[in-house]
């Protein structure tokens, strides 16, 4: 049995925050002694990265800030100081949000690192630092309906007019803590969920990008209710609505108070969310380049899609047509080149 709970909560990448449970339990409940030091073995690795990637977050955001860049962090270290624990969230890259535009953004990172990676003119210019990944973006997020990117675009470049004055502190190893400046809770509450969704709906997602979500909202019940308002409001103009309610059934079901909610759960959603989360868990890039997907055919890969498409459309009618148009695209492309 502990074998399956661990895999399982790897198969979520939850396995840092699952482990702080194990350590809850009474001790004849425990599980076997070399269950708890293979698993704390894991913790272990996960705790001494994320103290690495905050050093080097903490690092960039000075330098940005140095150089009279506009800078903040996007999820990672930021969405940690939300977990009881933030060294057991499961440790990714780093994300930074720059203002100023794409040009100005590929000129100021080409200049001062090495090896950047340009992208395809995207979202984001990426490089490495210390050993860890860094995406430097200029958008934030995206959207597949048309008309819902641009309302997206649009409220992005509204934030981006405002000052970043939020900041947070993050645990360094052997200095204590440093500061990052990160989103409002009000942005978050918007981009987390958006950026949740466009993982989610269009290879899938495991518990890891929810539980960012879950602290999150726990993090901003404090706030004013006209505050909430607008956000479940912007959600609903962005064509997440539904997605919404079926995330806060979820969180119902995880035992947040319905008080602290940000709307109405709609739990037959809700369940299909949950239940498809659960079969697919976290999908990483290596599982698409080397493991589990990596085999698909683009005939497969693209009749996987849209089977799994058809499945998850009510959770989001006014999007999931435009990824379906989108893989379309993408398959005939790529078929053309080959």
């Amino acid at each position: 049995m502990w074998g399956l709970l661990m895999k399982m909560a790897s198969h979520q990448g939850v396995m840092g925050v699952a482990f702080a449970g194990v350590e809850r339990l009474p001790r004849e409940q425990m599980p076997p002694i070399e269950v708890i030091m293979d698993w704390s073995a894991v913790v272990d690795y996960i705790e001494r990265e994320n103290l690495r990637l905050n050093q080097t977050c903490v690092r960039l955001v000075c330098d940005f800030q140095a150089s009279g860049m506009k800078a903040c962090v996007l999820k990672g270290a930021g969405m940690g100081t939300f977990y009881p624990n933030p060294l057991r969230r499961s440790v990714g890259d780093i994300d930074l949000w720059m203002a100023g535009g794409r040009k100005k953004i590929e000129t100021y990172v080409g200049q001062h690192f090495d090896h950047v990676d340009m992208g395809d003119g995207g979202r984001h210019v990426a490089f490495s630092l210390d050993g860890v990944e860094v995406e430097v973006h200029y958008t934030p997020a995206v959207l597949y309906n048309p008309l819902h990117h641009r309302r997206l675009k649009a409220y992005f470049a509204a934030e981006e007019a405002l000052p970043w004055n939020h900041c947070v502190e993050v645990e360094l190893e052997h200095v204590g803590k440093g500061s990052v400046v990160i989103p409002s809770h009000e942005f978050n509450l918007v981009f987390i969920l958006v950026h949740f969704f466009h993982h989610w709906v269009y290879e899938g997602i495991g518990m890891k990008q929810l539980l960012d979500y879950y602290w999150l909202t726990l993090a901003a019940s404090q706030l004013e209710k006209d505050v909430k308002a607008r956000v479940v409001d912007r959600l609903h103009h962005l064509g997440l609505g539904a997605f919404l309610a079926a995330v806060m059934s979820i969180f119902k079901t995880l035992g947040m108070d319905e008080k602290l909610l940000l709307c109405p759960p709609d739990d037959r959603r809700g369940s299909i969310l949950l239940q498809e989360m659960l079969e697919i868990g976290n999908v990483t890039a290596d599982d698409l380049l080397t493991g589990r997907f990596g085999n698909e055919t683009l005939p497969q890969r693209f009749i996987r899609r849209l089977r799994r498409s058809l499945h998850i459309l009510s959770l989001a009618p006014a999007e999931v047509p435009f990824v379906l148009l989108r893989s379309i695209f993408c398959w005939l492309k790529r078929g053309s080149t080959t």
